[in-house]
């Protein structure tokens, strides 16, 4: 009578995870830090002579911020670029208390293979003191004068929310080169809220003759009504 093969003894378990390839970990070196940080500093230093050369910076309790622009700017350094993805309309609270504007999304892409290495939103809303409401002018007697105030256009906030998701995105990657050059973090619109006590710092201007009036001048040119366009045939 035929016997029944053997049965094989149990694989060991320290033998079988041996053979299993490890995944990489998430806090491992990627590259040289030593060459991380030389690369960096070159691109702080490239961003700050873009940025000393600004005819306008912004600055808050004697820091500066940078625009959406220079985030850009910054961002090509590194092959990363922006993309709005997506805004919606929201509105919050009742009556009196209601709040209404945009919040859009964003996502940093690298150029080269467009490759999602980051994602944020932001919003832009009524309720901030910058954008609920603006001056309104008439033309009145060939002069440009406030007649009261006026809501900021819906298209305006939906600009700004994704002007705030895109330069949130770019500093989820890169704020630490900015922190580098000596900048604050935050995107300068982020800080709109305290337009109040921000700063736009310009150069000097070049000195005015002598016999110059500037007052004159400027009282010459805004007295200036618009010029109407011509109707269409």
């Amino acid at each position: 009578m035929a016997t029944a093969p053997p049965l094989n003894d149990p694989p060991n378990l320290n033998e079988v995870l041996s053979v299993i390839p490890s995944e990489a970990s998430v806090l491992a070196i990627q590259r040289a830090p030593e060459l991380v940080l030389a690369e960096a500093v070159r691109a702080a230093q490239a961003l700050k002579d873009v940025i000393d050369k600004k005819p306008q910076q912004l600055k808050f309790n004697g820091k500066t911020y940078l625009q959406f622009e220079d985030w850009q700017t910054l961002g090509r350094f590194y092959g990363v670029t922006a993309v709005a993805r997506s805004t919606r309309y929201v509105e919050y609270g009742d009556g009196e208390y209601a709040v209404r504007g945009f919040e859009a999304s964003a996502e940093a892409l690298l150029v080269g293979n467009n490759q999602v290495i980051s994602r944020a939103e932001a919003m832009c809303l009524d309720d901030e003191p910058k954008w609920g409401s603006r001056p309104k002018y008439e033309w009145r007697n060939n002069k440009r004068t406030q007649v009261g105030m006026e809501p900021v256009p819906l298209f305006q906030l939906r600009s700004m929310a994704q002007t705030r998701a895109c330069a949130k995105v770019l500093r989820n990657v890169l704020a630490w080169v900015v922190v580098l050059a000596g900048y604050a973090p935050t995107p300068a619109e982020e800080m709109d809220g305290e337009s109040t006590e921000q700063q736009l710092v310009q150069p000097p201007r070049r000195k005015q003759p002598e016999n110059a009036d500037p007052e004159a001048e400027w009282s010459s040119f805004s007295s200036q009504p618009p010029t109407p366009r011509k109707k269409r045939a």
